[in-house]
């Protein structure tokens, strides 16, 4: 009767969405669905990996390696990754990693941030929001890296600067496009569309 009983619960629990960062409430399937996209995708380069989750600087007039882009990790590219990462290490993609990594980003939407500049100090005060129709949102928690020397030849930026920005979803309407947005000490604007409900 127990046996009955635990099985009952854990197909309840499992046919239950789990809200988390993003877009959409995740559930089972979705879950699984991610997982099969990273370990179907696993021989991928990780920027190509990560392509439809992508979007480059407003302004870039060539996209290309040195482009300025951001990334949104949404739920199901956290759960992507996380098979992707596991299946290149002969590893089991388990449901109970991907429901603690569910659990450990719900309610938030996480950026990642490329960004070039031509002083070691250019993202020192960096001030990142999100613009949303007439409203600003900023970030609850930001990981800003100290830039790094590139070998890029003279004439192209010298310094790149790879940051991470956590926002609180219930302060977005998922249904919208936003615009991230990003001021640097050396005066500069840069950025970043995001039509929302055309991210999985």
């Amino acid at each position: 009767m127990k046996l009955i009983t635990g099985i009952l619960s854990l197909i309840i629990l499992l046919s239950i969405p789990l809200s988390t960062n993003a877009i959409a409430l995740v559930n089972r399937d979705v879950i699984l669905e991610a997982q099969e996209y990273g370990t179907k995708h696993k021989q991928l380069a990780l920027t190509d990996f990560l392509q439809p989750w992508l979007a480059y600087e407003e302004q870039a007039s060539v996209i290309n390696a040195k482009t300025e882009r951001a990334y949104l990790y949404t739920p199901f590219l956290l759960l992507a990754n996380d098979a992707r990462d596991k299946a290149r290490n002969n590893q089991s993609v388990q449901l109970a990693d991907s429901e603690k990594i569910l659990a450990d980003y719900a309610g938030c939407l996480v950026f990642s941030l490329t960004i070039n500049g031509n002083s070691e100090n250019f993202s020192n005060g960096m001030r990142v929001f999100i613009k949303q129709d007439k409203k600003i949102i900023r970030p609850y928690h930001s990981l800003i890296n100290a830039p790094a020397k590139t070998s890029w030849p003279s004439g192209e930026p010298q310094f790149i600067n790879y940051s991470y920005f956590y926002f609180r979803e219930q302060e977005i309407n998922l249904d919208n496009p936003i615009i991230l947005t990003v001021t640097t000490k050396d005066k500069q604007e840069h950025r970043f569309y995001f039509n929302l409900p055309n991210f999985k």
